[in-house]
């Protein structure tokens, strides 16, 4: 499991995802989870002490990710 502290943040304007909710993954730790691999990808783990499963990692370009 790959440990590291993120602030939920807000798209202002970005076309369809104005107004989204997340956490930006930079590419060091996107790489952590899963090595080589630029497409979106499914994670599980604890954000908090909130258990989540099944939710995708979107690439944003450049190897980073977002998980909305």
């Amino acid at each position: 499991m790959v440990n590291f502290k993120a602030e939920i943040e807000k798209f202002d304007t970005n076309g369809e995802k104005t107004g989204w909710s997340y956490v930006f993954i930079p590419e060091a730790i996107a790489q952590q989870i899963k090595a080589d691999d630029r497409r979106g990808f499914r994670v599980c783990g604890q954000i908090d002490q909130l258990p989540i499963s099944g939710k995708s990692l979107l690439p944003m370009g450049g190897g980073d990710f977002i998980l909305p």
